[in-house]
């Protein structure tokens, strides 16, 4: 076996690893940790999209429409976010605000306007409700982070939102 000028050896990789090679990786694992950590919810963020992936159902069209600008009112401002997704057959829009013990309070219409089973999907679970005969639903206090919608029909057929930051 030969080395080169900068000491390293002129043989073919075997695909075994010995102790030196170990002390780098541990070495290069150290220094990535220091610099790019993974955050500590990626397994549960990883879980969630793959849950989402598993429904099957047909993904909606987000359509983001700006606040509007009597929602400032003298120096009390209120913080809402009106979101619109679209898919056949269904539309969905709705109005994030700050609910009074600070999470999220999520007010939301379809159309067609007729019953359908509500689950909003979060890592860690879910939370779900039923809207009434005209569409309408509501989630009065949910914690911030991402989530998706899922409307399910009493045919069963059903629609997810792309994940959001609520």
């Amino acid at each position: 076996m030969s080395t080169d000028d900068l000491g390293h050896d002129d043989h073919p990789a075997d695909g075994v690893l010995d102790d030196a090679d170990l002390r780098v990786l541990a070495g290069l694992r150290r220094v990535l940790d220091a610099a790019d950590p993974v955050p500590d919810d990626l397994v549960e963020r990883s879980l969630f999209a793959l849950s989402l992936e598993a429904l099957h159902t047909q993904v909606m069209e987000l359509q983001l429409l700006e606040v509007p600008e009597l929602a400032v009112r003298g120096e009390a401002t209120v913080e809402a976010r009106t979101i619109t997704f679209t898919a056949e057959p269904v539309t969905v829009m709705i109005s994030l605000s700050v609910s009074p013990s600070g999470g999220v309070r999520v007010d939301g219409w379809a159309a067609p306007a007729t019953r359908y089973e509500v689950e909003l999907l979060r890592p860690g679970g879910s939370v779900r409700t039923e809207s009434d005969d005209d569409g309408s639903f509501v989630l009065a206090d949910v914690p911030p982070g991402p989530a998706s919608l899922v409307l399910r029909h009493g045919s069963g057929t059903g629609v997810s939102t792309p994940v959001i930051e609520l």
